[in-house]
């Protein structure tokens, strides 16, 4: 391990808890209570077509949870695709109708949820061709960025000794938009980021699982080429992936 980088992370992201001064939830500044949502208005949409029914137990989910990493080279359907984005990074309610006070499927330090979701469709279904795609939370729908037939030339040369992805139907990749947290939490936000990513992701995988599909997590990628290729600002950073399959 490098000590030296250890031990920077360490003093740049603490925080001394012991003299940083309460205040009282109705003295928070807007920025500290406002949960902001990303979209890409003028860009064509594509809504889902129903969720698909779960009948897996937690347990057998929590049970049967595996990195998988053999594919068919099948497409998902636009409905699976559909309930894994939302069930795994949608909202559950959001409380007398104000979207600052919306919830998702997993924690958040804050409620400042910083991630982002994008689907790339690698294996095109009936109902959604191969492309980038953006999970449009607030409206629980996809924004289509760009579509490309072999849209897999595109996405390959980032993602580091993964010929998984090959085969694979789908690539989340989820980015992270580190103002939304640093701007309450300063450097300690960034932290909070990474945790947030680690329960997304696993609702990613028992989600998967339980509907009889399979993923792969995935580190291992090029962040200047994924961030270029999704013509990210220097706010937004690719931070994870993840191969979805049959």
């Amino acid at each position: 391990m490098n000590n030296k980088f250890l031990k920077i992370f360490q003093e740049e992201t603490s925080a001394d808890f012991k003299n940083i001064p309460k205040i009282d939830y109705k003295e928070w500044p807007v920025e500290w209570k406002t949960i902001y949502f990303k979209k890409y208005s003028r860009l064509p949409k594509i809504n889902f077509s129903g969720k698909k029914k779960i009948k897996f137990s937690l347990e057998e989910a929590l049970k049967n949870r595996r990195s998988v990493r053999d594919f068919k080279k099948e497409s998902i359907s636009l409905s699976a695709l559909g309930t894994i984005l939302f069930y795994a990074g949608g909202i559950v309610e959001k409380q007398n109708n104000d979207w600052n006070k919306s919830r998702r499927f997993y924690p958040s330090g804050g409620a400042r949820f910083p991630l982002e979701i994008y689907p790339i469709v690698l294996k095109e279904d009936k109902d959604i061709g191969e492309g980038i795609y953006h999970y449009n939370i607030k409206e629980n729908n996809l924004d289509v960025l760009f579509t490309k037939k072999e849209i897999i030339k595109e996405i390959y040369p980032w993602i580091i000794d993964q010929d998984m992805i090959i085969n694979a139907s789908v690539l989340l990749i989820v980015s992270a938009v580190f103002q939304r947290n640093m701007t309450k939490y300063q450097n300690r936000g960034i932290r909070y980021v990474f945790l947030e990513a680690g329960h997304l992701g696993q609702n990613v995988y028992l989600l998967s699982t339980a509907l009889g599909l399979k993923c792969c997590a995935i580190g291992g990628f090029d962040d200047n080429g994924l961030n270029g290729l999704l013509d990210f600002n220097k706010e937004e950073s690719a931070i994870y992936a993840f191969a979805l399959g049959r």
